[in-house]
């Protein structure tokens, strides 16, 4: 296999701000729950942006609607320990900066409302229909950001299936070649976080030190697009040059070890890997076995 090495800290995305890799936050057009990770990564993201009627999901949000500048941060037992990297915190800044899209599903009382805010969101009406609005998003967030910069799409993976496939195709067609050079793109669902590990060894943390625990045990690595032949480690079910792929042989519901901080996966062809986010007070944990 190759010797091309990733590294990868999806957990410090929803760690305190001082903590967290910048990165823009997309909100499409997917059932939202006010949950305390949604208001994490809406403080730690240096640009917040919504796919047309994703707009109408966060309005729909009463605290998000009622205290859209500087809301109090929420904060999480988890994610509380963080080591800080400055004398004094920014100024918390809660706007929306843009909404993407054709524009067919976005309210117009929703658009009124953003676009009356002291600093009015930038409304980008983009009629083509060769592209989805999740698309349309992506590309108007390159532009912005021709040096690079990850993505966490919010919502992703619920509602339709065909919705969440096409979700799941964006990860390869906006991640093209064999890098991450215009920054990655994490799908994040009430449930679980996705994204795409090129061909290469990849180690993931997946506990930072500090802290707790962001994500559950249950891992998922699935080759969508061609077979793959992996080799993992920090797993329960770890493989050495496993050949899956879709209607052969596909590592689901795996565990992470309990005292693994970091997963390594070696792959000879672009997979996606899912792991569960840690759920607390009774929340679904996502498990289906």
């Amino acid at each position: 296999m190759t010797s091309r090495i990733f590294e990868w800290h999806p957990a410090k995305l929803l760690q305190a701000k001082e903590c967290s890799p910048d990165f823009a936050l997309l909100v499409l057009n997917q059932p939202l729950k006010n949950s305390n990770d949604l208001r994490r990564l809406w403080n730690n993201a240096s640009l917040r942006v919504a796919a047309d009627g994703g707009a109408n999901r966060l309005h729909d949000l009463s605290s998000f609607r009622a205290k859209f500048v500087n809301f109090p941060l929420l904060i999480r037992r988890s994610l509380l320990w963080c080591p800080s990297t400055t004398s004094s915190n920014p100024t918390l800044q809660s706007n929306l900066q843009a909404i993407v899209g054709d524009l067919d599903s976005l309210a117009p009382s929703v658009k009124d409302f953003y676009c009356s805010q002291p600093t009015p969101t930038q409304v980008i009406h983009d009629p083509g229909q060769q592209s989805t609005d999740f698309g349309k998003a992506i590309e108007w967030i390159r532009q912005k950001h021709p040096e690079g910069l990850d993505i966490v799409a919010l919502g992703g993976l619920g509602g339709r299936v065909d919705q969440g496939l096409s979700q799941l195709h964006h990860l390869y067609v906006f991640q093209p070649g064999p890098d991450y050079s215009k920054g990655c793109i994490y799908l994040l669902s009430g449930s679980s976080l996705t994204f795409l590990l090129k061909t290469g060894k990849h180690r993931i943390q997946v506990r930072e030190d500090g802290e707790d625990g962001v994500f559950g045990k249950y891992v998922g690595i699935i080759p969508l697009q061609e077979p793959s032949f992996i080799s993992t480690k920090g797993l329960r079910w770890d493989v050495s040059n496993w050949e899956t792929k879709m209607g052969g042989q596909l590592s689901t519901s795996n565990h992470v070890q309990p005292d693994a901080k970091i997963v390594e996966v070696e792959t000879t062809s672009d997979v996606l890997f899912t792991i569960a986010l840690r759920r607390f007070d009774g929340e679904d944990d996502g498990r289906a076995e």
